[in-house]
């Protein structure tokens, strides 16, 4: 989390300084930024930084968490319009992500967060994040109360296990749409053809 100085600080600088700590861990994986390279684009000094928080990992988890919160809020309303379909839910929220993250590389800033959580905190992404999140999207209500699991042929713990599946496979969708620079259509395209394998199942003629 951050000090107290980072707050004491004008607004402008404090964007200025995330804009920048933004684009740094979206376009390199934790063990390539640096407090250096930091605070010379953020034109401030190392000692600035340490006043603002503690190392890199502070920095990093609140920057992600910042990004994660955004999303959830707007998840919770798109959950409203869905009566609890979970594969249109998210087949809307990859559509929402791809508008509001495609210009801005901020997919890879998920992407890099998982590797960081995998390598550097040897942690699962269902333990260190998926759980969490899940945690926060129902506090009020249940799992069960939020996503119709009665249409599913999955239990609870089963299905945070899919929530993660489906996680990496939106990130994956959206890393092989800007290697092949895919249209927006394209992608959307994509991502529904994979969801479907998983919501319908590829074998012919059996049940699981």
């Amino acid at each position: 989390m951050p000090k107290q100085m980072f707050y004491n600080i004008s607004e402008e600088k404090r964007k200025n300084f995330i804009e920048v700590a933004i684009s740094e861990f979206t376009h390199k994986p934790f063990d390539k930024v640096s407090v250096n390279s930091i605070v010379k684009k953020a034109g401030i000094s190392r000692g600035s930084f340490y006043t603002y928080f503690d190392d890199l990992e502070a920095l990093f988890n609140f920057i992600f968490r910042d990004v994660r919160d955004q999303r959830l809020e707007y998840a919770k309303k798109l959950l409203m319009e869905y009566n609890g379909d979970y594969f249109t839910f998210i087949k809307n929220l990859f559509a929402y992500d791809y508008d509001n993250y495609s210009e801005s590389g901020k997919y890879s800033l998920f992407r890099n967060y998982i590797h960081y959580i995998q390598i550097h905190k040897r942690g699962s992404l269902k333990d260190s994040m998926l759980i969490e999140s899940i945690s926060n999207f129902t506090k009020e209500k249940g799992i069960k109360d939020i996503f119709n699991l009665d249409d599913l042929i999955v239990n609870q713990d089963e299905f945070i296990d899919l929530v993660e599946i489906i996680v990496l496979l939106m990130i994956n969708t959206f890393l092989k749409a800007e290697n092949e620079k895919l249209t927006k259509e394209e992608t959307i395209h994509l991502f529904n053809k994979r969801i479907s394998f998983i919501e319908f199942g590829i074998r012919k003629g059996e049940n699981i």
